[in-house]
């Protein structure tokens, strides 16, 4: 019964078989890796963005110190100072975040662009540039420099002591 198969035939198209289960298997692969990918990206944007609310919310509740801490700096207590400083120090934090995201490629540089463009009107405010250069030793060195080479004038502003 056996004797007339053409062995060498069925092992071919069994060869053939396996070579398109094999390219199949790849082809769903990458695409659960882009899936998965899109699905991480976007967490990652909807976390930050959770993130702002809380920190724009924040900021929002004490926009009186805000507002005075940015055009004077010099018009604030010693614990205004203080209260101002970690109302910059959270918004920074928010930045960081955006950058860290950015680095490992989870947010797209569109994201990313949108943060320096925020963080740009609040550099502009003397008080908020200078708590910068008092709270940025807290950062990493690589998000230091970027904030130096992007707001050169935040590096040059009045230090206070």
């Amino acid at each position: 019964m056996f004797e007339n198969v053409n062995w060498a035939a069925i092992e071919g198209i069994a060869s053939v078989a396996g070579a398109i289960g094999v390219v199949i298997s790849i082809t769903f692969l990458i695409y659960e890796v882009r899936h998965n990918a899109r699905a991480i990206e976007g967490a990652t944007v909807q976390s930050l963005m959770t993130l702002e609310r809380e920190v724009f919310g924040l900021l929002a509740e004490n926009a009186e110190l805000m507002t005075k801490g940015g055009k004077n700096p010099a018009a604030l207590t010693d614990v205004e100072q203080y209260q101002y400083e970690r109302g910059v120090g959270t918004y920074m934090s928010l930045i960081y975040s955006a950058y860290m995201q950015h680095e490992r490629e989870l947010v797209e540089d569109e994201v990313w662009d949108a943060y320096l463009n925020a963080l740009a009107r609040h550099m502009q405010a003397p008080g908020f540039s200078e708590s910068w250069l008092q709270i940025s030793i807290g950062y990493p060195k690589s998000f230091q420099d970027l904030i130096k080479e992007r707001f050169p004038q935040s590096s040059q502003a009045k230090s206070i002591t």
